[in-house]
């Protein structure tokens, strides 16, 4: 199944990068890979260089006019079958054409660079033997494997030093390899707490009244990011409590089995999924709570871009910031996650009188302390060698 290609040359000057590849099997414009990947790509942009970005499929409406999308429609009927034809044909397209380096967002090679968005595929204490045994796995962790391989040299763009445990502990890739980035939200949440004063209208807006309590979870990922965790929680609370409150669900998942599940659990009315938006920033603002109760979570862009709006986090412990959470004034649960806890916790959250109102103050002046926003700068100068 492996196949060793070589990961790249990082030889290169810093001053001949004028033209990069990136590559992810599918491009849209809500998810968290995708947007750390436009940032990224619009600070080369912004510094004069060019940006070419291909994929399987994307969503032409929603593409930035400064990126050049170029697609290869790789074939087969199967997941695995497609990624492996498409980095098949990408290989021939940069041993082709002139690019001074190729970042890579999904696990394909050969790549200068590779941006590790999630915990290793070939973590097999977490797969059944059902799924170890499947070719869609064997695939996968195969091009993982070639990745992480001691004999590449794709440099790996790390968010916690966690994460870059995992892979070294499976493939004992050397330590000079991994580069660690940021925290990293938009720019454009440097001015979210202005938003704060506007709450009322925003609220207004969303159907929601001053005695509600607003509950908010961000992500396209519904199972993997905790959505029904969220839902039972509700769920759960007393009737006086839960009758006002009401859970926003901003992401493009699947919505319709959680809306069901929602239904089952007597809270259909007060789960209000709003799919993918460009509103985030307000939509937060209007929150009470950020509620994000993962089973895995490598860092949680969503929990920044919550403290940069001055909204308090409730969130399970195995987020990468859940640090950063809980230095907020935030509310971070045990690692290992049980329901009864969460439910519990955000009861006495809604219940407690100015509990609230407490957390939302810490998490202002959090906010309004914190730095955000040098991710994408930070990896178009560890990839260039230029610092501004």
């Amino acid at each position: 199944m492996d196949q060793q290609i070589d990961g790249g040359d990082n030889s290169r000057p810093p001053s001949c990068v004028e033209k990069v590849a990136f590559s992810i099997f599918k491009y849209f414009p809500y998810g968290g890979l995708q947007l750390d990947m436009m940032r990224i790509a619009k600070e080369f942009v912004r510094r004069g260089i060019k940006v070419e970005l291909f994929c399987m499929d994307y969503d032409a409406e929603d593409a930035p006019p400064e990126i050049t999308f170029r697609t290869l429609p790789a074939k087969g009927w199967a997941q695995h079958t497609q990624a492996r034809n498409f980095e098949k044909q990408l290989a021939q397209v940069l041993k082709n054409e002139k690019f001074d380096a190729h970042i890579s967002f999904s696990r394909v090679l050969p790549a200068d660079w590779y941006f590790a968005a999630d915990f290793p595929v070939g973590d097999d204490a977490k797969r059944s033997l059902f799924q170890k045994l499947s070719l869609r796995y064997r695939t996968f962790a195969a091009m993982e494997r070639n990745l992480f391989s001691v004999d590449n040299r794709t440099k790996i763009l790390c968010s916690t030093i966690h994460q870059q445990e995992m892979y070294q502990k499976l493939y004992n890739t050397p330590a000079e390899r991994f580069f660690q980035l940021p925290p990293g939200i938009d720019e454009s949440f440097s001015q979210a707490l202005s938003l704060r004063s506007k709450r009322d209208v925003l609220r207004e807006k969303l159907g929601v009244t001053d005695d509600e309590n607003l509950l908010i979870q961000v992500t396209s990922a519904f199972r993997t990011k905790g959505i029904d965790r969220s839902i039972a929680a509700l769920a759960s609370l007393p009737e006086n409590i839960r009758s006002k409150t009401r859970l926003l669900i901003v992401g493009r998942g699947k919505s319709a089995p959680y809306a069901k599940f929602a239904s089952r659990c007597g809270v259909g009315e007060q789960v209000i999924f709003a799919g993918g938006r460009s509103d985030v920033a307000e939509l937060i603002a209007a929150s009470d709570l950020m509620i994000h109760p993962a089973r895995n979570e490598v860092t949680g862009t969503a929990l920044l871009e919550a403290l940069a709006c001055g909204t308090p986090v409730l969130c399970s412990g195995n987020c990468g910031f859940a640090k950063l959470a809980k230095e907020s004034g935030g509310v971070v649960l045990p690692r290992r996650f049980r329901q009864k806890i969460l439910n519990r916790t955000l009861m006495v959250l809604l219940s407690t009188p100015g509990k609230l109102s407490d957390l939302q103050m810490e998490a202002e002046n959090y906010g309004k302390n914190g730095d955000f926003y040098r991710r994408a700068k930070a990896a178009v100068e560890l990839i260039t060698g230029i610092t501004e």
